[in-house]
């Protein structure tokens, strides 16, 4: 999470299968356009790539053609990516609400099929948020630290296989990452904030998940005469993400399909399965600091059994630019924590701030 630089091997593969459903049934032409693969970017590198069989890159899609195709047909992706760690610096303050947005960009303040920004409980509890803030940074924040207190991370099958609307997600204070993302975008769309959905991968070892590296989603905001800046409310990355995330598509709305499928012929179909994707690390390079200064001290230097003590951190932004992070305790069993155990700040360039926990020691 903290390398300056990391490298990894993609391997992204894909299969589906002509069904005649007549003897004669045949299939002339089927094309595969897939826009769910790992792109050059400002933090990304191809530093190989191949597509098998040859594919058309064409608008951020590659095509594969077969023509007569028989049986399985199968399709392949071998990238190798490196990605670099860096922070959009944003120093001085812009104004919220946002007064004026490029054409192209205006599109990312509209309501979508899942990102339903225009309902009336997410145009609420968004006013509700940022009412009385005048810097954008802080509103985005608000809205970020918000969801990931208010949303529970569940992956019931509800929301593992397919994406609820955002206003579902409100309703029921469930989601995954991409369920989360989906939410913070709406409430952020309804008060004029431009928004939009990213996919890709990511690495955990959370004991959720049978594999480190997965498929993953989270968001990125726009900030005018900065542009796009990433916020992962799923990680608590608020205006950074760590170099694991390796961004394949950003889009609208997060049901538009990663893969489409066209053919043309006579009493056949074509079945299709999903994606199967593998991710190894190749290299991991440098070494980030977090670009903070911690100092702690508590109320009492010693407490009896069963009493309380307060501890005091005073966080102090080493950088000349906007930083937000999250604070947790590490503690041993005995001894409970009062209220929120994590706790979400954002600093001004160079300013300093204190977080206070309430500690509990044990009978």
């Amino acid at each position: 999470y903290n390398s300056q630089n990391i490298a990894v091997n993609i391997k992204i593969n894909g299969e589906a299968e002509v069904v005649p459903l007549t003897p004669s049934g045949y299939i002339e032409t089927a094309t595969i356009n897939m826009t769910f693969f790992p792109k050059q970017s400002e933090k990304q590198e191809l530093l190989n790539f191949r597509a098998i069989p040859e594919a058309e890159l064409k608008e951020n899609s590659l095509k594969f053609t077969w023509k007569r195709p028989e049986g399985k047909i199968d399709f392949r992706v071998n990238a190798d990516v490196r990605i670099t760690n860096t922070i959009k610096e944003i120093r001085q303050k812009i104004k919220f609400p946002i007064e004026e947005l490029p054409e192209d960009i205006v599109i990312y303040t509209k309501p979508s099929e899942t990102i339903d920004s225009n309902n009336e409980n997410i145009i609420r509890i968004a006013s509700e948020i940022v009412k009385g803030e005048d810097d954008l940074y802080f509103a985005v924040f608000k809205i970020a630290d918000w969801t990931k207190n208010n949303i529970n991370y569940n992956l019931s099958t509800l929301t593992a296989e397919v994406s609820q609307k955002a206003s579902w997600v409100l309703q029921t204070r469930i989601g995954v990452c991409d369920e989360l993302t989906s939410l913070f975008t709406a409430l952020l769309r309804a008060v004029g904030i431009p928004a939009r959905f990213v996919s890709g991968i990511s690495y955990t070892d959370s004991s959720l998940f049978p594999e480190n590296w997965g498929a993953h989603g989270w968001a990125e905001v726009y900030f005018p005469e900065h542009g796009w800046v990433p916020f992962d409310v799923t990680y608590g990355e608020f205006g950074w993400i760590d170099p694991t995330h390796i961004k394949f598509k950003e889009s609208v709305d997060p049901d538009e399909p990663s893969t489409y499928y066209n053919w043309l012929g006579r009493n056949a179909d074509l079945k299709t399965r999903k994606l199967d994707i593998k991710t190894t690390l190749i290299d991991k390079t440098g070494y980030i600091k977090v670009p903070l200064n911690l100092e702690a001290s508590t109320l009492k230097k010693a407490v009896g059994f069963d009493s309380y003590n307060l501890l005091k951190m005073t966080v102090e932004n080493l950088n000349d630019f906007y930083y937000a992070t999250e604070l947790s305790l590490s503690k041993p069993k005995e001894v409970k924590i009062i209220g929120d155990e994590v706790k979400s700040i954002l600093l001004l360039p160079k300013e300093k701030k204190k977080v206070f926990w309430i500690l509990k020691l044990d009978n």
